[in-house]
Formats: C-alpha cells, structure tokens, sequence
C-alpha cells in the first residue's frame, strides 16, 4: 500500500513538474528552423551585394532591414520591395563578353541575336526584335531533317514507314487529324521518344534544335524575364546574355510583360513564352507542336507571321490542325492519317492534284465577252456564266489562271470587280486526299 502511494506520488510529481523545462525537447526542432532563417538572411545580403542597386531605398538601408528587423521578416521585405529585377535575375550573373570565357567556343556571329544598344533592351518591339534578330540565309539544297521508314507502335496506333524530307531553311507544316501520329514524329525528331525502327537523320553536328511542345509548363513564380534567363542558361548559347534574353521576349512579343510572374499569364501568353525560351538558344531547327492552338485570332497571326519570317534563316517544323494556317506560312506540307504519310509536297502541287484550281470572276457589266475570250485562249479547261456579271473559270494550272485571267480581261477593256478561288484550298485538297 506504501510502495504503491509512493509510486502514484511519483508519477504526480513528474507530470506536474513536466512544463517547467519544455526547451530542451524542443530543441532538435527548432535547430532546422533556425539554419533556415539564417541562411536566408545570408542568401539577401550575397544578392544585395551583387546587385548594381537596390529599389525603393538606397542598399545600406536594406542591409541594415535584414539584420535587425526580426527574421525573417526583414529578408522577405527585402525579397519583395528591394530585389533588383533589371538584370533579369536576382543577383544574376553580368553577361559575358562577346568573347565569351575561356575554354567556351562562341556561336558564329551569324547566328547570334544582335545586341541591342545599352537601355533600349527592355523596351523593344515585336518588329524590332525580329529585325535585330536577322540571321544570314542558309545554304540551300542541303537537307536538316530526313527519315527513313520510321515507325512507331502504339497498340496498333502509332507511325508506320513514315519518311519524310525537310530542306534546310524551309517552313515544313505537318496536318492530320487528331490521332494521326504528328505529335509522336516530332517527339521523335526531337529526340525525346524513341522510334521502333527506322532512322532520322537530323544535322546535329551543324544545327541547334529546339522544341516547343503543345502544353508547355513553367515555375508560376518566376518572371518571364527569368524564366527566359533560365532556358538560356541551359543552353550552349553563352553569348549575348540579358540582351539575348530581351530579344526572345520581343520576338515572342512578351517585351511588356518580362517582370509579370508566369503564374498570371493566360494560356496564349504561356504559348509565346515557351517560343521565347526555345529561340533564346538561338536553334537552327525548330521544331513546334500546334504554335498557335491556344492563341486568339490576332495573336495567332502574329506567331505565323514570326515562323514565315523564319524562312531562310532557320528550318522550322510545326505541325497543326489548322489548314489555313499551314497553307499561309508553309514551304512544304506532310499529311499524316492513321500514322502513314499520305503526301508530302508543296500545297500548290497537292491542290492541282487533287483540285481543279477554280476562280469566280466577277466583271463590272457584261461579262460574256471576257468568258468569251478566257475560253478561246486555251488554258481553261471550262468556263461557265453563272449570272450575267460572273464567270467560273477552271484552269489546268494555277499558274495559267493567275496568268491568263488578269490578260483576258485587260484584253477586253473590262472592269474586275472581284477574283476569289473557288475550292481551291489547302482545306479541300485535304478532304479530297483523304478521302480516295
């Protein structure tokens, strides 16, 4: 009865005397908390005194923000309100020589963005930067990108003896419908998937590639100036460094927005950003998985407008479900169905194959004499008056129709009011291929 008092007093003891020493239990966590705050506060004053300048007050106050202010509040009011961004980066790098440091090979200076002039980096149009950005014509007749009975399975899906060419310089657009196989041939052109068998052949020893996917995903807090600085850094293309990084966001038409953290960004900007980051390495292929899917109408202009501005400076290949798009911008055209290539050409050579090139003219007045005149002059194959003002012409070429047409009418004195196509695109063409 004693021992068992005794005991239960004991225990008692114990519990009651149990919060007067919580520390040293308490210790082993706050150690990590401790190394934590401390080294954030030696990570902002290394960036501090790397840093040209500080925003909002002069450096030595904020050096004295973050040793005295508790921690680690002062870092953080650092971070956010004193952080020198115009560099791109805090505490970035300055950007290396034109010569570059030793032991670094420097890019050709004809493949180089030229350098914008000291303060106008930051302020450069899309227009601009794509002028300085100029590169000199490749050669042509070479070939960048070849394959040979590439193949790929997939279940039964997948590619199938696919042999495509690319000349070097040239806008390749690959169409096909959803499920065709275009995304798994760039995938393997890019090098990011294996093929089963078959072989490409891509000029890696002369061109630098880069890849766009269709979904691209970036750090939410980062800037577009430093998500750009890091794609450049992972590069081999040293040279140029905030200035390279400037004239990709230009070329993106992103200039305006290099200090707004990526997680705000709508899903079109997000697509210009991943095209900056892929021309910041300054490649000589490219290579573009649905470039203008998510982009409004205007935008999607612009970035079409920016890969046919690439012709004959770089190779670009992109591929698209928008047969409109591809027949503005591209060179050449693959068509992918059920993983085999169906075509591979020019879209005018696939349209006179597959389409009778037709126009509706329509003539102010009377339009039997120049259909009249257009049918005695040989190239059309038929015309027809489909009202009293206007024709329909089918000719055995474009190059006939877009030739004889414009004679026949100044022949006659008469007034064009209007000249379209008729089914002749690359969106009919397509249908018709298909479709045997």
């Amino acid at each position: 009865m004693t021992s068992g008092l005794r005991a239960g007093a004991l225990a008692a003891g114990l519990v009651a005397g149990a919060p007067r020493h919580p520390l040293p239990g308490a210790l082993p966590a706050l150690i990590p908390i401790g190394v934590l705050i401390l080294g954030l506060d030696v990570y902002c004053l290394v960036n501090l005194a790397r840093d040209k300048s500080a925003r909002n007050l002069p450096k030595l106050v904020w050096v004295l923000i973050i040793l005295l202010v508790s921690a680690p509040l002062g870092a953080l009011l650092y971070l956010f309100f004193g952080a020198d961004r115009t560099s791109g980066k805090t505490g970035a790098r300055a950007a290396p020589s034109p010569e570059g440091p030793p032991g670094l090979v420097p890019i050709r200076a004809e493949t180089t963005f030229a350098q914008p002039a000291a303060g106008t980096a930051r302020h450069l149009t899309a227009g601009q930067a794509r002028q300085r950005a100029g590169r000199q014509p490749l050669s042509g007749g070479a070939m960048a990108v070849t394959t040979s009975g590439l193949t790929r399975v997939y279940d039964g899906t997948g590619l199938f003896d696919v042999a495509i060419s690319v000349p070097r310089g040239s806008v390749y657009g690959l169409v096909g419908p959803n499920g065709a196989g275009k995304t798994t041939l760039l995938s393997i052109l890019a090098g990011t998937r294996r093929a089963d068998r078959g072989t490409v052949d891509v000029a890696v020893g002369r061109l630098r590639v880069a890849v766009c996917p269709d979904v691209a995903e970036f750090d939410g807090w980062l800037t577009a100036r430093e998500t750009v600085e890091l794609a450049r850094s992972l590069t081999a293309s040293q040279v140029g460094g905030s200035t390279q990084v400037a004239a990709a966001l230009g070329i993106a038409g992103l200039a305006d927005v290099a200090e707004r953290r990526v997680g705000g960004f709508s899903r079109g900007m997000v697509q210009r950003l991943s095209l900056a980051c892929a021309l910041v390495g300054d490649p000589e292929l490219l290579i573009l998985d649905e470039p203008a899917a998510t982009l409004d109408p205007a935008g999607r202009a612009e970035i079409l407008d920016l890969v046919a501005e690439m012709r004959g400076s770089r190779t670009v290949i992109f591929s698209s479900h928008i047969l409109g798009d591809v027949q503005r911008v591209a060179d050449q055209v693959g068509i992918l169905r059920g993983g085999r290539l169906l075509y591979q050409g020019t879209t005018s050579e696939l349209i006179e194959s597959y389409l009778s090139p037709s126009w509706l003219v329509r003539i102010a007045g009377d339009a039997e004499p120049v259909a009249a005149a257009i049918e005695s002059a040989g190239w059309a194959s038929k015309v027809e008056l489909s009202s009293p003002d206007t024709i329909r012409v089918d000719a055995v070429s474009f190059e006939a129709g877009e030739r004889g047409i414009p004679a026949a009418i100044a022949g006659c004195g008469a007034r064009q009011v209007s000249c379209e196509p008729a089914a002749a695109d690359l969106e009919s063409a397509f249908l018709a291929l298909t479709a045997s």
